[in-house]
């Protein structure tokens, strides 16, 4: 499940019954995040919740979301200046910072490390960010679907120029006036040279220009400790001196860490959504989330392709009472987050409860050739409720035969990157930078970084390059809305739910908490 971390307050407590206190001078906060550990730390290869989490410790983006203002603010960013058409975009770095090794941070250090991103050989995740800079194409080669694309001669984007040691410029293939607001996302962090040269030697000894440096020898499965570095100068300075990142595969356990006193801040998983208050009545906040989250038609099977079967098992879910199952939850009618500029609250025609016209919508599509698989995360306390409620809606409404797979969550998505996943998954989506169109691209479009289903439609695509290319804002966020109005008759996936987002903390820490910019650990304040 790849889920941004933008987070809008809804209440909380006032943090003071659990915790041991600050104490020793030295502000320190052990983070507990309920997935398997890293294998890892590289921002250019992640987009998924828990890589992120660390690499926002660890790197440094150009600019970012003012948590006080929702403005846009430079970080490592000097200025950053579209040409009149939005086409060229000019990006000047502010001069003395450096990475932790104590090299220059420089121009030359973005233009490297992007074009190292973008080839398609590399096979990072984050190389289809770059798809819409000039030159891209050419270091893509079309390619099977789930292979990975073979080196080619070509090694740079045209589009991407270095002006001096502290300027460069991005030219894209056609006007997109969102990019700005794009250059906050850690996908496009810079790497120093010695790690361009040889990634895999420092996948575990990562190498930033962020806030916090590595501060022990980190091996795998080993809990990932950092420690303030002096020599960030950028704004916004987390408080806490060291950061303990502990990773613990079941979220229950990784609850009951933090009821034991072992860790400071953790996430409520779904099965404590009933007494997470009264476990920690006076250390707990909740927060609606600005994630959406659906249920994935495998594009590739040709048993799902017709559009009016993935209308009937929209129809056959009963979403209300689907979310009241994952608790603190509310059902979703569109693939937008609810707290987005352009969000719609009948977008969906399909996502009403409806078992009458889902059973013709079936019969329509020609029915459907053997049992649905539902495919659900082990490692999680809830995946096989889920999925088993899910497919109990199926198997009722529709008539159709149903099964279930449990797998780590790793190995779901690497079968599922690879096309070779059978049957459907769960997955979810929050934005990287407070746009609609990050709803829509990465997950809809047809090279995009989250494409969870293997969906394309050229359609889609276009419609989405208008909305890229039209410098107003409303008319903008109008055409995106054509794109998701095609997204949701084509339906690769389901809308299933909108949900709050609850975490306890201990009585040292208060979480920073911003509307913009969300319920972050790392940015607590100390009592």
């Amino acid at each position: 499940m790849a889920l941004g971390l933008a987070l809008v307050l809804s209440s909380c407590g006032d943090g003071k019954s659990s915790g041991d206190g600050a104490g020793g001078g030295t502000k320190s906060e052990v983070i507990a995040i309920a997935a398997d550990p890293l294998d890892y730390i590289n921002p250019l290869n992640e987009n998924g919740s828990p890589g992120i989490q660390v690499a926002q410790a660890v790197f440094a983006p150009l600019v970012a979301t003012d948590p006080n203002t929702g403005k846009t603010v430079n970080v490592m960013a000097e200025s950053v200046t579209p040409d009149k058409t939005s086409q060229t975009w000019t990006i000047k770095l502010k001069s003395g910072n450096t990475f932790q090794n104590g090299q220059a941070l420089t121009a030359k250090d973005y233009v490297d490390s992007w074009n190292l991103t973008a080839q398609g050989s590399t096979a990072w995740k984050n190389n289809g960010f770059f798809s819409k800079v000039e030159g891209y194409d050419a270091m893509n080669p079309e390619t099977p679907d789930g292979a990975t694309p073979k080196p080619t001669s070509v090694k740079t984007l045209t589009g991407l120029k270095q002006i001096d040691d502290l300027t460069f410029s991005v030219k894209l293939k056609v006007p997109f006036s969102q990019f700005g607001l794009t250059l906050q996302y850690l996908g496009l962090a810079p790497l120093p040279e010695e790690v361009r040269k040889s990634p895999d030697t420092y996948k575990r000894k990562p190498i930033g220009n962020g806030a916090y440096k590595l501060d022990a020898t980190w091996n795998p499965g080993d809990d990932i400790k950092l420690a303030k570095w002096d020599g960030y100068k950028g704004p916004n300075a987390p408080e806490a001196d060291a950061i303990t990142f502990r990773f613990i595969p079941n979220a229950d356990t990784a609850y009951n860490e933090f009821l034991a006193g072992n860790v400071d801040f953790v996430d409520v998983p779904p099965t404590k959504i009933k007494t997470f208050k009264t476990d920690a009545p006076d250390g707990w906040v909740t927060a609606t989330s600005s994630g959406a989250n659906y249920l994935t038609m495998p594009a590739w099977d040709p048993r799902y392709k017709n559009p009016k079967l993935r209308h009937a098992f929209s129809m056959a879910i009963d979403r209300k009472a689907f979310a009241d199952l994952v608790g603190l939850s509310t059902p979703s009618n569109g693939l937008i987050s609810p707290d987005m500029d352009g969000y719609r609250a009948d977008a969906c025609k399909f996502c009403n409860f409806d078992p009458t016209a889902a059973k013709q919508l079936l019969a329509d599509a020609g029915g459907f050739s053997g049992a649905v698989n539902i495919n659900y995360n082990t490692t999680s306390a809830t995946g096989q409720i889920f999925a088993e409620a899910i497919g109990n809606m199926i198997r009722q409404n529709l008539g159709l035969e149903v099964k279930y797979t449990g797998k780590q969550g790793s190995e779901i998505t690497q079968l599922a990157d690879t096309r070779k996943l059978d049957g459907l998954r769960f997955s979810g989506w929050g934005h990287d930078y407070p746009s609609i169109e990050d709803y829509l691209t990465p997950m809809f479009k047809s090279n995009g970084d989250a494409n969870f289903s293997g969906y394309n439609n050229p359609a889609l695509d276009k419609v989405l390059a208008q909305g890229d290319a039209e410098p107003n804002p409303e008319k903008a966020i109008a055409l995106y809305q054509q794109a998701e109005d095609i997204a949701l008759e084509d339906m690769p996936l389901i809308p299933l739910y909108a949900k709050q987002n609850a975490y306890l903390h201990s009585a040292k820490i208060m979480p920073r908490v911003s509307k913009f910019t969300g319920v972050q650990a790392l940015y607590s304040t100390f009592k």
